[in-house]
């Protein structure tokens, strides 16, 4: 996606020096990503409080993303500075199933992984794709009015619960 959106923002008089461009760029946008990551990217407030909640009662955590694998690392900086990245018990990237969400796949994965039934756990998600592909899984899913989507575009795909927060999940493992 973000090759393609290079490649159209390059005026045509450029065309021969398209691709030196294009690496630049990405070059320039990860290592800048990295420093993000590093030093300005928090977490949103609960994800602390609420992981310490669940990994108390011993249930097992695990991430998808629609994050390439190769990526992923730089994203879970925040955790690690945090101290809780080792609560995550799987973390599942696009490449790791075959069909991304909204499919069921990556959730599944992630389940097999966690060594759990899909049908006994909780996927939290802010988008409706997250909804969808938890639907898709057999699991419970909790919208998250904390990113992408409205309350109403969450509403639509009918899911378990919705939240303002992920701080609003603590009471459930507390």
């Amino acid at each position: 996606q973000g090759r393609d959106a290079l490649e159209r923002m390059i005026p045509d008089e450029m065309a021969d020096r398209k691709e030196e461009l294009i690496e630049a760029c990405i070059t320039v946008g990860r290592e800048m990503s990295w420093d993000m990551f590093r030093t300005e990217v928090e977490l949103i407030p609960g994800v602390k409080r609420l992981f310490a909640a669940v990994g108390g009662r011993k249930i097992p955590m695990g991430v998808v993303t629609s994050t390439e694998r190769s990526n992923i690392q730089r994203k879970l900086i925040p955790l690690a500075r945090h101290g809780i990245k080792g609560a995550l018990a799987a973390v599942i990237a696009i490449e790791d199933a075959p069909r991304r969400k909204p499919a069921a796949d990556p959730l599944i994965v992630c389940a097999d992984q966690l060594g759990v039934p899909p049908r006994t756990c909780l996927y939290a998600g802010d988008s409706h794709v997250d909804i969808r592909a938890g639907r898709a899984a057999g699991m419970l899913t909790v919208g998250v009015l904390s990113g992408l989507d409205d309350r109403e575009t969450l509403e639509a795909e009918s899911p378990t619960l919705i939240l303002e927060s992920v701080a609003d999940l603590i009471p459930f493992f507390s």
